[in-house]
């Protein structure tokens, strides 16, 4: 077992076992990784590696995406106040501390960087994980905090499900892509699991309700703004008033969009709300 980090601004990582030689064209794409988040590398095989992410799916990458770390930079990764979150949809990393510089890559929200210095004159320095270091304006940038204790009192609560779908509306619009979990294209998981990553809390990758992760079932009744709408094979945003946001493959409404559970409304999915089994939360 090797720990390792991703150096590319994403990687797709696959549910095919390599060894058996598919073609290209068969291989299925099943999670987008992002620049600077973490991986434990388990196997080689020839050009590709088997590996399970920081949030415990597992899939097959190309070797190339990712680089191994020593011991030294394994605890810097590990330790949560080193790094920082880029919070835009997109933020260009430039070689200068000026817009006219030249562009050293792009880099999708969510995406890990390490500080080099303070920031200064509205830009900060920062070092991507291939090592590379460049610049890019302060306000990209945020304090990860994964997995933190969610707060009990009603108005905080308001507000960190607020948060949730702040992000989960900066995707409207966005094109669906299986397996995405950027503003290029985002599957209905990576819709979900990505709002609830950058507010802290990391739910589970596909549209279930596994065991182990935060998000419990409650009553369609008990169900607030941000919680989570069950279908088969599908996962949705609960906005409010019946209406919901997700990420759907429908070629009548395909991509980041918003409907309703209402059979009056015009944005009504009949699909859909005759075939919701379950309601999740993660808030106590």
């Amino acid at each position: 077992m090797q720990k390792a980090i991703v150096i590319v601004p994403k990687a797709n990582l696959y549910n095919i076992d390599h060894s058996h030689n598919c073609c290209h064209s068969e291989q299925e794409v099943s999670d987008e990784l992002l620049s600077g988040w973490t991986v434990t590398l388990s196997e080689r095989r020839g050009t590709w590696g088997k590996v399970t992410t920081h949030y415990g799916y597992c899939g097959w990458l190309k070797l190339s995406d990712i680089k191994i770390l020593n011991q030294q930079e394994c605890k810097l990764c590990e330790d949560s106040t080193s790094g920082f979150l880029l919070v835009q949809r997109l933020t260009d990393v430039l070689a200068a501390p000026k817009v006219q510089a030249s562009l050293l890559t792009t880099l999708f929200m969510g995406s890990h960087v390490l500080p080099c210095c303070p920031p200064e004159n509205g830009w900060q320095k920062i070092k991507l994980a291939n090592n590379i270091s460049g610049y890019l304006p302060s306000i990209a940038v945020g304090s990860p905090q994964q997995n933190m204790p969610l707060p009990r009192e009603e108005y905080l609560q308001a507000e960190l499900r607020s948060a949730i779908l702040a992000y989960a509306y900066s995707y409207l619009g966005t094109q669906y892509r299986w397996g995405g979990k950027t503003h290029e294209g985002i599957d209905c998981s990576g819709l979900t699991f990505m709002s609830y990553y950058m507010c802290g809390i990391t739910i589970y990758r596909d549209a279930v309700i596994q065991s182990g992760f935060p998000v419990r079932e409650i009553p369609f009744s008990k169900i607030k703004p941000a919680d989570l709408l069950y279908f088969p094979g599908h996962i949705a945003l609960y906005i409010g008033n019946g209406q919901y946001i997700h990420s759907t493959g429908n070629s009548k409404s395909f991509g980041c969009v918003i409907n309703s559970l209402h059979p009056d409304s015009i944005d009504y999915r009949k699909d859909l709300a005759e075939s919701l089994y379950a309601v999740g939360s993660v808030f106590p």
